[in-house]
């Protein structure tokens, strides 16, 4: 589950006009398109929109929209229901990680990590997104806060690799992995060579050895 209904299972109080969901890429366009047309089969009332042409698709279009544009909607629900096969700062391939990182909710729906559901709102500039990144983020910072000191590398690499800023990064400052410290230490000296006065005053407060 991505989107609004993402944000809103997470504790933010607000409205939705559609539903976001990730449907596993499985492999190909082709492929998916197939499990699309499937599962519609069961709900004969409801069609697939372009939402980049603005136009009803027929099922010989699915596979190029999807590979095209990576998402596509179906309408007919209450809801129309966003259905992504490749969600935005995201790549198909990631979609086995995010998946194994997200929680189960109790109708067995996925809801992604605070991180990446926050990747997914990024860089789109709509205003309703940057309220729910304003939101997410203080998930995200409270997350690391936690993590960081007592993640291996291979977790703190991958929630640095779609979050970043000093605040957070100095939560690594006492994990027992050196190269956890390594690569937080890395960042630092990055923002500081840019000028940022926060990442400058925890370096020079040392204690990183």
């Amino acid at each position: 589950m991505l989107g609004g209904m993402a944000v809103i299972a997470y504790g933010r109080s607000r409205h939705t006009k559609d539903f976001d969901i990730w449907l596993e890429p499985l492999g190909s366009a082709g492929n998916w398109a197939v499990a699309l047309i499937d599962t519609m089969r069961e709900f004969p009332d409801c069609y697939v929109w372009s939402l980049a042409e603005r136009r009803k698709l027929n099922d010989e279009e699915i596979a190029d929209e999807a590979e095209t544009h990576g998402v596509l909607r179906i309408s007919g629900f209450d809801l129309p229901v966003d259905v992504f096969r490749r969600p935005n700062e995201f790549l198909e391939e990631d979609f086995e990680s995010v998946w194994q990182s997200s929680t189960r909710m109790e109708d067995g729906v996925a809801l992604p990590a605070e991180v990446h559901l926050y990747a997914t709102k990024i860089n789109t500039g709509r205003q309703r997104d940057i309220d729910d990144i304003t939101f997410l983020e203080s998930l995200v910072k409270a997350r690391f806060k936690d993590r960081l000191p007592v993640c291996d590398l291979k977790e703190a690499t991958e929630m640095l690799d779609r979050f970043l800023d000093p605040e957070t990064l100095q939560f690594a400052k006492t994990n027992p992995h050196p190269e956890v410290r390594d690569l937080a230490l890395k960042y630092l000296r990055e923002f500081e060579a840019e000028g940022d006065p926060y990442s400058r005053d925890i370096l020079a407060a040392g204690g990183w050895e």
